[in-house]
């Protein structure tokens, strides 16, 4: 029977060609009372059998990665970035670098192989190893800078000669001929054997020999490399081989941790799995692609097996919690592979078709290889995966309506809702400072209170950037937070998930105040429909320091912006496929950049006002700004940095429920909010979650002060606008004189 009383975690930890078609078929088809959480070192996973064709020009970065943001959206699971460094077989929770652990039930493994650099002595760090391909790609497309930007001729060397070794090389010269860099670079292929695909039949090795030739490529025969230097490589066989750079393809290893962790391994080091893609040492555990190894039937570390392995893979896994019988996955004997010659062309390796070669072969693979990704990109209509369980339901938790709501701070009430009902006049917004000040005796205290939904699936992150959201207001007053009241909402589910979740909610709740030295000293938790994360931070201004107050500006200040503009139309836009994932991964990163060291920059460079840019956009908050310190207001157009994506998503239309009420602020520059369609415009009025701080400087000291700034971890602070006399009313530039 399916759990649904008590419910189970499934954790699939990997995001290779395995668990792709696991999430897919999730997504065709829910497994109800089962939470499912995916953790991936990469958000956008690259599919290897269009690697060569990547390097050689012929697709784009796009083509040959699946995003796995939609993907697990659409079947229901959480998505986490990371990667896994240890695992407790025994209490049955994973180990990463800088987050907490997770617990599962049930774990799937996809991870992938490591870099089989076995007893190479000398410079490892500049082996530019082929795995992970999500690693390489960076470090490739540096050697293509490297080349282009070289006055002389530079030695590559390419160590490995399977198809795979073949294929860089060939896709590698294809790549330097379309870029006009051929006479930039040597190519030398490093065959352990007697030459390329030494296993191959004398046809298929016949025309690599003269693809290899034609290319250029100078093949070093029977030469095992035992040594790295700064620009060559040394054999066994006493051989010295120029190399400018290194490029390493030869045999996968398996990482340390399912060894330590007392899982059923192989030789090599790689997990031990049955017939049913189970541990043979550890039933709930199930693994599939290179990370694994088929008991009494080993396989090589290709992409081709994985593929094959993943239906059976997730019909293995809904068939093990639901308690029904697995299927045995049968791999073929021998696998049909397509070699590319770099261009577009390409040899079939396989005993019954020795050496079949042509565009033909080409085609035939470009066919498979997009229709395979196609099943990712496109999917079909399918039964609506529930983000919350079978328990929720039951217990009142359900989403029942369709729409996307907005998280973060986008998901605050409008200027207008707020005053009216705090019983407030428009114009009385001038009186809220970003912190309420409390004098107790002799001393002063300034406290806050913010929150909000969880902007991300992971309550841990949840935790960090709602506390960083959290302590902005109290940095904003030029105050240091002293301590913290938490409020944390966990969504229905099964009590043992809940305490999970509200641990990891937690944990990232008391890191975030720790790197801010202020102590949680308390707070309140309960269950609901939906996670919800609030604090309350108390602050006292540094010793001898005047607070900074909103309306602490003056006529000609300049105001700077710390951080850049966008979350709310990116977080928007990525929660249903419309941005890429990387473009929701860099606002997580802008997010979890504090202000705490903007502040003593601030004030050594006198600033004089400061507010922090929230909900209600920079146009908001500059406003308030300007209202306080009894000013007109100038800002810039396209004064502040976008987001990654972020124009792209307002220009589309794919916005914070928030936006259009803010964009009535747009009144104020004499704009009517409905006739605005410019996405710079637009950015103004964006809702951001850990926004920037906002502070307005004396214009002598506004170049010096954003310059500091700059260099101080703050790279994408920019002069936004200024603060004008009265008269002057409000103005809106284009750019700074």
């Amino acid at each position: 029977m399916e759990q649904a009383a008590s419910e189970l975690e499934l954790l699939l930890v990997g995001g290779g060609h395995a668990h792709v078609q696991v999430l897919r078929a999730l997504a065709m088809k829910p497994l109800r009372g089962v939470r499912v959480t995916v953790v991936s070192r990469e958000v956008h996973t690259p599919y290897s059998g269009m690697l060569p064709g990547y390097l050689a020009g012929h697709y784009s970065h796009e083509d040959i990665h699946i995003d796995l943001g939609p993907l697990a959206s659409r079947a229901g699971a959480r998505l986490l970035h990371d990667e896994i460094t240890a695992l407790d077989a025994d209490a049955r929770r994973v180990h990463f670098s800088a987050r907490p652990s997770l617990r599962y039930d049930v774990l799937s493994l996809d991870t992938g192989s490591t870099p089989a650099l076995g007893t190479l002595e000398g410079d490892r760090e500049r082996i530019v190893p082929v795995k992970p391909i999500s690693a390489f790609l960076p470090r490739f497309e540096a050697l293509l800078e490297r080349i282009s930007g070289s006055t002389e001729t530079l030695d590559v060397a390419i160590v490995g000669a399977g198809a795979g070794g073949v294929e860089l090389a060939l896709s590698v010269a294809e790549r330097l001929y379309r870029d006009g860099l051929s006479e930039h670079a040597r190519l030398r292929l490093v065959c352990a054997g007697d030459g390329p695909l030494e296993h191959a039949g004398a046809r298929v090795r016949r025309h690599f020999e003269l693809a290899l030739a034609h290319s250029r490529i100078e093949v070093h025969r029977n030469q095992r490399v035992a040594r790295s230097e700064k620009d060559a490589l040394v054999t066994r066989q006493g051989q010295v081989i120029p190399a400018d750079e290194v490029l390493w393809v030869t045999q996968a290893a398996a990482p340390d941790w399912p060894q330590a962790a007392g899982l059923a391994v192989d030789d090599a080091g790689f997990v031990e799995v049955g017939a049913t893609l189970q541990s043979r040492s550890h039933p709930e555990i199930f693994a599939a692609g290179d990370v694994s190894a088929l008991a009494g039937a080993p396989r090589p570390k290709s992409g081709v097996y994985a593929v094959r392995a993943g239906p059976v893979l997730a019909r293995n896994l809904r068939a093990f919690i639901r308690d029904e019988a697995l299927e045995n996955w049968r791999p073929q004997s021998r696998a049909l592979y397509l070699v590319t010659t770099g261009a577009r062309d390409a040899v079939v390796v396989h005993d019954r078709l020795p050496g079949l070669a042509g565009s033909w072969v080409w085609r035939w693979k470009d066919w498979i290889d997009r229709r395979f990704m196609e099943r990712f990109t496109r999917l079909p209509a399918m039964e609506s995966a529930h983000r919350t369980s079978d328990v929720a339901l039951r217990r009142g938790g359900g989403r029942l309506d369709t729409g996307m709501r907005c998280v973060g701070c986008g998901s605050k009430l409008s200027t207008a809702t707020l005053l009216a009902g705090l019983g407030q006049e428009a114009d009385g917004i001038a009186a809220f400072e970003d912190a309420a000040t409390l004098d107790v005796g002799q001393a002063s205290l300034q406290q806050t209170l913010d929150g909000f939904p969880f902007p991300v699936d992971d309550p841990w992150l949840a935790g960090r950037i709602a506390t960083i959201h959290a302590l902005g207001d109290v940095l904003a007053m030029g105050a240091q937070p002293v301590g913290a009241l938490a409020f944390a909402v966990v969504p229905y589910m099964a009590r043992k998930i809940m305490a999970e979740d509200l641990a990891q909610l937690m944990a990232g709740v008391r890191e975030a105040l720790a790197d801010h030295d202020c102590p949680l000293l308390g707070g309140h938790s309960s269950e609901g429909a939906e996670g919800m994360i609030a604090l309350s931070v108390s602050g006292a201004p540094a010793e001898g320091a005047a607070l900074l107050p909103k309306g602490g500006g003056r006529a000609g200040d300049v105001l700077l912006l710390t951080k850049g503009l966008g979350t709310g139309a990116v977080l928007a836009a990525t929660a249903d496929g419309r941005l890429p994932s990387r473009d929701r991964a860099a606002a997580i990163e802008h997010m979890l950049l504090s202000n705490a060291r903007a502040v003593p920059i601030l004030r050594k460079l006198g600033a004089r006002g400061c507010t922090d840019v929230t909900g209600f956009g920079l146009l908001g908050h500059a406003l308030e700004m300007a209202r306080a310190s009894g000013c007109g207001l100038e800002l810039i157009r396209d004064g502040a940095v976008a987001l990654p994506g972020a124009l792209r998503a307002l220009a589309a239309g794919h916005v914070s429920s928030l936006q259009v009420e803010n964009e009535e602020a747009f009144a104020a520059f004499g704009l009517e909010a409905t006739a605005i369609d410019d996405p710079q415009l637009r950015l103004l009025a964006d809702p951001q979650t850990c926004g920037g701080l906002l502070a307005a400087v004396p214009a002598a000291q506004a170049a010096a002060c954003l310059e500091a700034l700059q260099a101080g971890g703050f790279p994408d602070a920019r002069r936004v606008g200024a603060l004008r006399a009265v008269e002057r009313g409000q103005a809106l530039v284009n750019e700074v004189d």
